[in-house]
């Protein structure tokens, strides 16, 4: 008898463990099922056509090149497209600022905003108003800025050279930091983040911290930056990528001129600008960006890693 209930309990069991997984792949598969539809079937196309002759001659069948000829799309990136390096160069550039520039400020920002202070809900609105325009119309603002008939920005420079009457957008070097400025200090979605986590820092760790001595920038610096550090690492990923990535700041002011071209508007310039459409050789570097994006992705999980295993030993 005994072993009968036994048996009869390991079925039920087997029977739970069963319908369980059962619900689990039933509430997964749609998730699944979009995921490879709309995600994973796109970057095996994108990565197999970039072995292919794909342009205006074929458009709609891409040829494989075939093993002699396999890095051709490839080799014409790195070796004869001329924007290739600066794009990457100034894409990298942008990747490091977001993490190491647009994260602290998001991070002051966050903090200040969270202090409990007369006022503080009405300016936590008007910051995020601005920073639910979407990038390109930011862009176009910056291009109204940077106008050097009516834009704020050259009286401002004549203060300091009195004969400058040029186009800031046009001078190679001044155009890449008028470049950055129009998206690295608007932090609207990334603040929020760590806004809502330093928010959710539970009321008794600041109680205890303050009965220790630790209160304003030192419970900050030692007590809510700790507790939010995963949340620091996603919106630095997100912040690195976002750079990495750039491209209505750059279609909007520049379209490439002065040294300002971006990963993103070399594919552009590739698949639709040219009248080639190079679908193929833009593909090759479409894969570069997103080995790219994986590096990024990895570099900032290692840097987080080490602090923590620092944090951990003290």
């Amino acid at each position: 008898m005994d072993l009968e209930n036994q048996n009869a309990a390991k079925k039920r069991k087997n029977k739970l463990g069963m319908r369980r997984k059962g619900f689990i792949i039933a509430f997964l598969a749609p998730t699944l099922i979009a995921f490879c539809v709309f995600y994973l079937y796109p970057i095996i196309t994108v990565f197999v056509t970039s072995f292919c002759k794909w342009d205006y001659t074929n458009i709609t069948s891409p040829e494989f090149f075939g093993w002699s000829n396999l890095w051709d799309n490839y080799d014409y990136i790195f070796n004869k497209y001329p924007f290739f390096w600066e794009a990457l160069k100034n894409s990298t550039t942008w990747a490091i600022l977001g993490a190491v520039v647009q994260i602290p400020i998001a991070t002051l920002i966050a903090l200040a905003l969270s202090r409990k202070v007369k006022g503080i809900k009405f300016v936590r609105n008007v910051y995020i108003i601005p920073n639910m325009i979407s990038t390109a119309a930011m862009g176009i603002v910056f291009l109204q800025l940077y106008n050097p008939s009516y834009g704020i920005i050259n009286p401002i420079i004549r203060l300091f050279n009195k004969d400058f009457t040029d186009n800031i957008l046009l001078l190679k070097g001044p155009a890449f930091v008028a470049m950055t400025c129009a998206y690295i200090f608007f932090t609207g979605t990334t603040t929020l983040m760590i806004l809502g986590n330093i928010m959710a820092v539970p009321e008794e760790v600041r109680e205890a911290a303050m009965l220790d001595g630790a209160s304003g920038l030192r419970q900050d610096w030692y007590i809510t930056i700790p507790m939010i550090k995963g949340t620091l690492k996603t919106v630095s990923v997100l912040a690195a990528t976002s750079g990495f990535l750039l491209y209505n700041e750059v279609y909007f002011l520049t379209k490439g001129a002065a040294g300002t071209y971006s990963i993103s508007y070399i594919i552009r310039e590739l698949a639709i600008t040219s009248p080639r459409t190079q679908f193929g050789r833009a593909n090759a570097v479409a894969m570069i960006q997103i080995l790219a994006g994986m590096v990024i992705i990895l570099v900032i999980n290692f840097v987080y890693s080490i602090s923590f295993k620092k944090e951990k030993k003290q």
